[in-house]
């Protein structure tokens, strides 16, 4: 059974370390040639002069690696044609170097060694030790650490020269290898001797790639907050030495440590920066390994898709560059990621690939991660004996890290193999042993570890104790949920994270407290309605006391704009004249705005509570929800995870909960077969209506039999997961009636929005009397002129926008203006990029921006709509992305129709499959006929019941589709004008 989460949280707090931008090494790059003790060539004219070596050097250090390549190939050809071992020896090693430094290892070590052979044949002894360094350097990236530890002793021993220095580089990568091992104080002790050394010789390069590789330790060994002094520090000593591929590193290591500590946007933010910088850079392993510290970032927000995109490309990089080591992670992370999803198998192949490399390599501190993942899959796939196994390996080898985060991993992975296997006790024991590594916080367990908690106290029946413990992972979850910027990372976080939820309504139910129940359960809606934003329509129909917040924004957005312009001019220019030390600046400064702007932007969009309770941000209280609902209405709640199904309803004085005995996989099966079945008019309709039986007995039934919903004319449903796909007014009682025929429905996506949508105007006295109806294509779609004309005769000021006249600047104006507006078109829905699905108009003369044709959802978020009900009459125009791919909670609500609800619209009639034409026309005939005299709603239902009874229209096919999201009410607005 797939889970919401199986070690996404865990590998990705605590092993950050494992997706955490590898720490530079030192390389003896520009230094690397001194006045040789004994030079056997003496007797002939150096073929490489002292200004080339420097011209190379130079264009070595700015990155330009095509350009040493092509300064010193042709000088090694003449070298060799005269015999200058020295001069040969030199240009290899700098070969050698670049070849390294762009990731081409196999290239670099073959190289580098046919260096290292001249230079002990000449007795080249003073460039011994950087040829040591270097191919240990070489070893290191290849995982042959014992090969690496022998180099750098030899590097210590070789050195005549510079002594101080080269101690301090071999304390450095020597500290690197310890890491690998798992020797981290060993490797904090290299580390501050590189560091301390440095110092004294006062090289400000070196001393940063030291308090870079303190950070990146403070981050392996728990303690990430620890490492942004370093961190800052290195910058500092970066920008002193103006070396800007270091400064890569740093943002890396700050990305893995925002990641660490919770503060994903932030992480996000600075390695997109930082992946950008490598490429520019043309650095693949830093660009992989930046890749890689991104993707933990988006797996920790559960965006899994992302995640796994992101390890795919890395570690296409890491296996071009022979990276075993790197490869190795990056599998056993796209295992985690699938044993997440449910997919066992695929898990377990990954993973047992990642643990063969790893061992092979010597990588003990991989191996952990190998190990525990692999002892949670085993047990998930029912093998207890190989599950054993591996966790007593990963114990063993956590008891030989003298780190936080390894005693941390083992107990949570420990601690849910127990719970799965239902032993509470056993549970509590391994958490206890664990609870002061917890508390020190820092990392993204703490909730995992307080719902392992609560669920061993209820099942010892202390269901005080598992309250305390279910709020106390509710709390931590939120912690880091609103420390996100991006309101579509808060959905998937919160969304992957639905247990923490789900406990706790579980154990309030059991303690016979609905109310609670019910608002912990509202709590867990996170929608992705807001990836990114129109800024330019922020303000012009919200609160107009936010124009501080509008300012901000749109000056943040400003400076965004002109640093993406600067950073593209120097992109432009040719490498020779390209300042590396003002490109990393403006690289930062980028980063900074880029933070700035969605801090501002996030603020701008929650002081709106019209918005924030869309965006299932704003907590719901019961008390709001009663006071907001009519004594003939009930608002129905469903929450159906892995672990609980509950359905709530809410009436004005009363909330109460009953259970749906059915696990959300089964749940999702049955609705994907009744919704294809209905929605196939070629498919026989008994099927489809033994499917919506089945439903109604599971969703509607138990409120029936319970009598909550005595009285009860309209129903407000606010679906969960895959239920935002069912067409609820369809499913059909034991009497044989469609539950639209003893209620009128309508759909929310959250239980928030309800008071706020309320709390609007009051409504209209008179009916609406205005409407503007759209068929921008009559000739494709002939039916659409037929269906806006029926909308036309039913309002005494009526108007039709057809064919090239219906274009979207004239759709726009009429949403400023009008009470009702009607589309009939095609709607079309962008699976992989959901805000730019559209609904299509006739080109405007320009044919481009906002007069293109296309009104895309992030266009939508930017207007001011003001009228009452918006009709839109397409294809699949209330359905989010989640349909059109495999199912992912989180999706459901990046839709045209709650677009629209955002951006002001108080009722939005829209589909959840393609309607037949004629029978679109006939439905929005009855449905306005119907409006003059009812409430949208209502409207909505008669028109519904009407078709149900025609012998033409009577299956669900033609009039289910359509459903309702919003007030249910309407409101006196503007009156329209005409479009002419």
């Amino acid at each position: 059974m797939p889970r919401c989460i199986l070690l996404a949280s865990i590998l990705g707090c605590l092993l950050v370390a494992a997706a955490c931008s590898r720490a530079p090494p030192e390389e003896h790059a520009e230094e690397t040639f001194t006045t040789p003790s004994r030079i056997v060539t003496e007797t002939r004219p150096l073929a490489l002069s002292k200004d080339q070596l420097d011209r190379a050097t130079d264009l070595y250090r700015r990155g330009e690696h095509d350009s040493v390549r092509a300064a010193l190939v042709p000088i090694l050809a003449e070298a060799r044609a005269v015999f200058d071992s020295v001069s040969e020896s030199r240009i290899l090693t700098l070969l050698g170097q670049s070849a390294y430094r762009e990731g081409d290892f196999a290239t670099a070590r073959l190289i580098s060694e046919q260096a290292l052979d001249l230079k002990l044949a000449i007795g080249l002894e003073a460039e011994y030790s950087p040829s040591y360094n270097a191919l240990g350097l070489i070893a290191w990236r290849q995982s042959r650490l014992s090969d690496a530890l022998d180099l750098y002793a030899k590097t210590a021993e070789s050195a005549t020269a510079d002594t101080l220095r080269a101690r301090a580089v071999v304390a450095i990568n020597r500290g690197l290898v310890a890491s690998d091992l798992g020797d981290f104080k060993g490797a904090r002790l290299e580390f501050e001797k590189g560091r301390d050394l440095s110092r004294q010789i006062s090289n400000t390069r070196l001393e940063g790639i030291a308090l870079i590789n303190l950070g990146m330790l403070e981050i392996w060994t728990g303690n990430p907050a620890g490492a942004f002094e370093f961190l800052r520090q290195a910058g500092d000593r970066y920008r002193e030495a103006e070396v800007v591929d270091l400064e890569i590193n740093v943002l890396g290591q700050r990305g893995s440590a925002y990641t660490a500590v919770g503060e994903l946007g932030k992480a996000i933010a600075v390695l997109d920066s930082a992946v950008a910088l490598a490429r520019d850079r043309g650095i693949q392993h830093e660009e992989a390994s930046n890749l890689e510290t991104l993707a933990e970032a988006y797996r920790t927000a559960g965006e899994y898709r992302r995640a796994l995109d992101l390890y795919e490309e890395a570690e296409g990089i890491n296996e071009k560059l022979g990276l075993a080591q790197e490869t190795g992670s990056d599998q056993r992370r796209r295992a985690d990621i699938y044993a997440s999803l449910g997919e066992l198998s695929l898990a377990r192949d990954y993973a047992e690939r990642a643990l063969a490399t790893h061992r092979a390599g010597d990588a003990r501190w991989e191996q952990l991660s190998d190990l525990v993942l692999l002892a949670d899959v085993s047990d998930e796939m029912g093998d207890a004996r190989a599950s054993d196994r591996y966790l007593s390996e990963a114990r063993q080898l956590a008891g030989e890290f003298d780190a936080r985060t390894a005693r941390v991993f083992t107990a949570l992975a420990e601690a849910r193999i127990s719970d799965r296997a239902g032993r509470p006790r056993r549970v509590l024991t391994v958490l206890a042993e664990a609870w002061d590594e917890l508390a020190s916080g820092g990392y993204d367990s703490e909730w995992e570890a307080h719902v392992f908690e609560a669920r061993a106290h209820r099942r010892l029946g202390q269901l005080d104790s598992a309250v305390v413990a279910g709020r106390a992972a509710v709390r931590a979850v939120e912690r880091v949920r609103t420390s996100l910027r991006s309101e579509a990372l808060r959905s998937a976080y919160s969304t992957h994270r639905e247990r923490v939820y789900s406990s706790l309504v579980a154990i309030l139910l059991q303690l016979g407290d609905p109310t609670e129940a019910f608002e912990i359960a509202a709590s867990a809606r996170g929608r992705a309605l807001l990836e990114r934003l129109a800024p330019s329509g922020w303000g012009s129909n919200r609160d107009p006391d936010n124009g501080n917040e509008l300012e901000e924004t749109e000056a943040a957005l400003r400076r965004v704009g002109e640093l993406s312009v600067r950073l593209r001019q120097f992109d432009e220019l040719p490498s020779v004249d390209r300042d590396s030390a003002a490109l990393g600046e403006i690289a930062q400064l980028l980063a900074d705005a880029r933070s700035a702007y969605e801090d501002a932007r996030i603020r701008a969009i929650e002081s709106e509570p019209a918005a924030t309770a869309l965006l299932g941000s704003r907590r719901t209280r019961a008390s709001e929800m009663m006071s907001a609902l009519r004594p003939d209405e009930a608002l129905v709640l469903y929450l159906v995870t892995a672990e609980i199904g509950v359905g709530f309803v809410v009436r004005d004085d009363v909330v109460r909960s009953f259970e749906i005995p059915i696990s959300d996989e089964s749940l999702s099966r049955r609705v994907r077969v009744a919704r294809e079945l209905v929605g196939n008019p070629q498919i026989d309709g008994t099927a489809a209506r033994d499917a919506l039986r089945g439903l109604h007995e599971l969703l509607i039934e138990p409120a029936l039999r319970g009598g909550y919903l005595a009285g009860v004319e309209r129903l407000i449903v606010v679906p969960h997961g895959v239920l935002t796909y069912l067409p609820f007014g369809a499913l059909i009682s034991a009497a044989g009636r469609f539950l639209v025929e003893d209620f009128a429905l309508q759909v929310l996506p959250s239980a928030a929005v309800l008071p706020v949508l309320r709390s609007q105007p009051s409504p209209a006295e008179s009916a609406l009397s205005s409407a503007i109806a759209f068929a921008p294509l009559p000739k494709t779609l002939p039916a659409t002129k037929a269906e806006v004309q029926a909308v036309k005769g039913a309002f005494s000021r009526g108007w039709t926008v057809e064919g090239r006249r219906a274009t979207e600047r004239r759709f726009r104006q009429a949403l400023a203006e009008a009470e009702v507006v009607h589309v009939a078109t095609h709607g079309t829905l962008n699976v992989l990029n959901p805000l730019f699905s559209f609904l299509e108009f006739a080109p405007g003369p320009e044919e481009r921006g906002e007069n293109d044709g296309r009104l895309e959802i992030h266009e939508v978020l930017g207007l001011a709509i003001n009228s009452s009900v918006v009709f839109l009459s397409g294809c699949e125009t209330g359905l989010g992305a989640s349909w059109s791919t495999e199912f992912e909670r989180g999706e459901d609500y990046a839709t045209l129709a709650l677009a629209f609800l955002y951006a002001g619209a108080q009722n939005v009639v829209a589909t959840l499959w393609p309607v037949e034409d004629e029978g679109a026309a006939a439905f929005a005939a009855r449905f306005y006929a119907e409006l003059e005299d009812s409430d949208p709603v209502f409207a909505l239902a008669r028109a519904q019941r009407e078709l149900i009874s025609h012998p033409n229209y009577t299956e669900p096919y033609y009039w289910a589709a359509y459903r309702l999201a919003g007030a249910g009410l309407t409101t006196a607005r503007t009156k329209a004008t005409a479009v002419r």
